[in-house]
């Protein structure tokens, strides 16, 4: 049992260290203005991966949606689906995102796991999110920032209620991450090609 738990802490420690090298500035964490009046209920339902800076975590997948569903505690109940770009197969993770006593628009997501919560925490995934941006309907701005001493790591996603979003809409949310001094060049289109209808 001892060299199982030993194994747990150091697959942990491993991604997390893996998920935390590619820094994106100098300093601390940007800090970004909360979402005013972020709504729950209206950001609940079925999103679809658009765009997204590096991730190590999402290398080997494709395909990535989040189902949001908004308990009666205040949470958002999260389902991430991916398809592994090496098998085909899908892979299902769940977890609960606490709305912040700061802004509701900030997030402590962690992941559904039986390992301990002082070992969960630090599972690929777990941690703050902030939704910069929405409007309900169209698209989605996820950010996360991690401090790792005199660099920070940050990750953008760009989720839309559709699998596209068009043109005009796009150039919008890119004026917005400059004026957030987000660079939009960072960003990436997830390989999505092998998508099935129940995407």
């Amino acid at each position: 049992m001892a060299i199982l738990n030993n194994s747990a802490i150091c697959l942990v420690i491993f991604f997390v260290l893996l998920n935390l090298c590619v820094p994106s500035g100098v300093g601390r964490c940007p800090r970004h203005d909360f979402f005013k009046n972020f709504s729950l209920e209206r950001f609940s339902g079925h999103w679809y991966e658009i765009e997204r800076t590096f991730y190590l975590m999402e290398l080997t997948v494709s395909c990535t949606t989040l189902d949001l569903v908004d308990n009666a505690k205040g949470q958002l109940e999260v389902t991430v689906t991916t398809r592994s770009r090496w098998s085909g197969n899908l892979r299902v993770s769940e977890g609960i995102a606490n709305p912040s006593r700061k802004d509701p628009s900030l997030f402590l997501y962690r992941v559904n796991t039986l390992l301990p919560n002082s070992l969960g925490k630090y599972l690929p995934g777990a941690g703050f999110y902030q939704i910069l941006d929405t409007d309900y309907d169209k698209f989605a701005i996820l950010w996360a920032c991690s401090n790792l001493g005199l660099i920070h790591s940050d990750r953008v996603w760009i989720f839309g209620r559709d699998k596209e979003i068009d043109v005009t809409l796009r150039a919008k949310i890119y004026e917005f991450l400059k004026s957030k001094h987000i660079d939009s060049d960072r960003l990436v289109l997830p390989k999505n090609n092998n998508c099935t209808e129940e995407y």
